[in-house]
């Protein structure tokens, strides 16, 4: 299922599905998600329903990062709203109802752990020491516990010889009070409900570091707390300026962009797992490219410390002849990767190291933190550059072949070609800076040879979308008209009116217009449900960006509202959106909300130029 909301603080984060099941818990890190499903469930006067059935309305709290969902049964309306501390890893639930003063109401929450991502070899157990439930394994331990006390609990076995698992054990109203479990197992609680009260999850490494963690809920209070957490995020939020009937929108993107940032400096492109059922992998790693885009959407914004730790968790990778690799786990190790290392290049896409330098110069340009940024100089501004002068084909002065931002093939691509121009002219611009004016010259003939050689990939009425080159000889062009092309002025590398792009421009919203929306590329099949290829959002908001900077407002605010409109009701954007409405891939993606950000401060400010 779809998500359609997350929250988290860098080390604890959740994402939630359309019935405000959580189906992904990430601790300490992303790295693994520890949670199959949540379930929450109402029991009224002998008769029962998952929260699932009850057609929930679910949403962000207003301009804080709390998420709510509403219903009613029985006659009984419910509240529940969470939240993530901001400091310590605590998720606390407010569970409010009314109109059930003369029931025998009965609440039941169920958590059926992965912990560490797989079932196997957990604990579950009834503490009765903190009055808690505790599911751990290893160094990764979760408690749940309560303002009021427990009315019944119990934990079994699940996902073996056709157990389903405790939760099962809840829709007759009665839970088995069995205190312990081991193997693949799970747990569930109930409450006798009269009055509002708090659930809350805490994690930790050990025993007593959850102990120390509930006992600071309960002597803080929950109450408190939740208001605490909703009370820092309008304050984080506060630096926004008036975007008018777009402020709402643009401070969720805001907050589902740090929900994505983790403490170590890694920028996650996606947490959604349900993607797993395409090829058994996720989006959980670091893409630089997609990273890139996130950090200056926030720099725009007047945030940089997120900005700041990715680049000292980029210091720290190992990279292949200075080059980033084509992705990296949450915890800085070479991600899966399904470009052949038997090619006569190298198995990187060249943009991602490209738009390091690029990103890297955006940030500095706008904060000037010498202190900070001269430590990147050498070696990793000055090796990435070198590498980008050195691997290039010598007749043509293009980049040597890698694979394309899409992933999907080896080439000498027309995007990968503008971001090394734009990755050069930010070295340069930081060679100046630092006094070394001859190799400032360098980075900036190679840009300009390479600027020149862009004319390779015009064929009449748009740029190829990829080249084949032997030797200095090109043999093949790829003449697909892809959307990518439209980075080519917000990069800086193309004029906005320079007559090719503009010709360029009208080519790719003529050919990729998919009902109002812009697809990737020509006869794009993934994931196609329609006769269509389907629209991404990042590329619809691209457009949006390119009409900004050309002044055609009304039109860059069309492909906003566009985007929005087919967006989640919660506010989510996901990659992509089929012809029929549906959302075939990972929701949300971290690169849609800043590509929503970055269209918003193009239309207020007519520049994607740090101010």
């Amino acid at each position: 299922m779809t998500r359609h909301l997350i929250i988290g603080n860098g080390t604890l984060t959740m994402l939630y599905d359309s019935s405000f099941a959580i189906r992904e818990l990430y601790w300490p890190l992303s790295t693994s998600n520890n949670l199959h499903r949540s379930r929450f469930g109402v029991w009224v006067n002998g008769k029962f329903s998952w929260l699932q059935d009850l057609n929930p309305k679910i949403n962000y709290v207003d301009d804080t990062f709390a998420v709510s969902s509403t219903f009613s049964f029985m006659d009984i309306n419910f509240y529940l709203e969470d939240a993530i501390d901001m400091a310590y890893d605590i998720w606390i639930r407010k569970v409010s109802l009314k109109g059930g003063d003369d029931k025998d109401v009965r609440i039941f929450i169920s958590f059926d752990f992965h912990v560490g991502g797989n079932p196997d070899g957990d604990t579950a157990l009834f503490d009765p020491y903190s009055e808690a439930m505790i599911q751990y394994k290893g160094s990764r331990w979760f408690l749940v516990s309560s303002s009021i006390p427990f009315y019944q609990y119990a934990t079994g076995t699940k996902e073996y010889k056709g157990l389903l698992g405790t939760w099962k054990d809840c829709e007759d109203g009665e839970l088995s009070g069995n205190p312990i479990s081991q193997g693949s197992v799970d747990f569930a609680v109930s409450f006798k409900a009269y009055n509002d009260f708090y659930i809350w999850l805490v994690a930790g490494k050990n025993y007593d570091e959850i102990r120390r963690l509930n006992d600071y809920v309960k002597k803080r209070t929950p109450q408190l707390l939740l208001k605490r957490i909703k009370d820092y995020w309008k304050a984080w939020l506060s630096k926004v300026e008036d975007y008018g009937e777009y402020s709402s929108t643009l401070k969720k993107s805001l907050l589902v962009l740090q929900a994505h940032a983790q403490n170590n400096g890694a920028i996650i492109a996606s947490l959604d797992t349900d993607i797993l059922r395409f090829n058994r992998d996720t989006y959980n790693y670091v893409w630089h490219r997609d990273a890139a885009f996130c950090i200056t959407a926030l720099e725009l914004m007047g945030y940089f410390d997120k900005s700041r730790q990715f680049f000292e968790f980029t210091k720290k990778l190992v990279t292949i002849n200075n080059a980033l690799f084509h992705k990296y786990t949450v915890d800085g190790h070479f991600g899966s990767t399904w470009h052949p290392w038997t090619l006569d290049y190298l198995p990187i896409q060249e943009d991602e190291s490209a738009l390091f330098l690029y990103a890297l110069w955006f940030h500095f340009s706008k904060w000037k933190d010498v202190d900070f940024i001269k430590t990147y100089y050498r070696p990793m501004v000055k090796g990435i550059a070198d590498f980008l002068v050195n691997y290039r084909d010598k007749e043509t002065g293009l980049p040597l072949p890698s694979f394309d931002l899409w992933e999907e093939r080896s080439g000498v691509h027309f995007y990968t070609t503008i971001t090394v121009i734009a990755g050069l002219k930010a070295a340069a611009n930081f060679a100046k800076f630092f006094g070394e004016d001859d190799i400032a010259s360098k980075y900036e003939r190679v840009a300009r040879q390479m600027y020149q050689s862009l004319d390779f990939f015009w064929v009449g009425d748009h740029y190829a979308r990829t080249l084949q080159i032997k030797d200095g000889n090109i043999y093949n062009v790829d003449k697909t008209i892809d959307s990518s092309t439209l980075l080519a002025p917000i990069f800086g590398v193309i004029p906005i009116n320079d007559p090719r792009f503009i010709k360029n421009l009208n080519t790719v919203v003529e050919k990729l217009n998919v009902k109002g929306g812009l697809a990737r590329y020509e006869n794009d099949l993934y994931l196609k449900e329609g006769s269509n290829p389907n629209v991404w959002f990042i590329s619809t908001l691209w457009l949006s960006e390119v009409y900004s900077l050309m002044g055609e407002k009304e039109k860059a605010k069309e492909k906003i509202d566009w985007v929005i409109s087919n967006s989640l009701p919660t506010g989510i954007i996901p990659e992509q959106i089929s012809e029929s409405g549906t959302y075939p891939s990972v929701s949300p993606l971290a690169w849609s909300h800043a590509e929503l950000i970055r269209a918003l401060y193009a239309l207020r400010n007519g520049t994607l130029n740090p101010l």
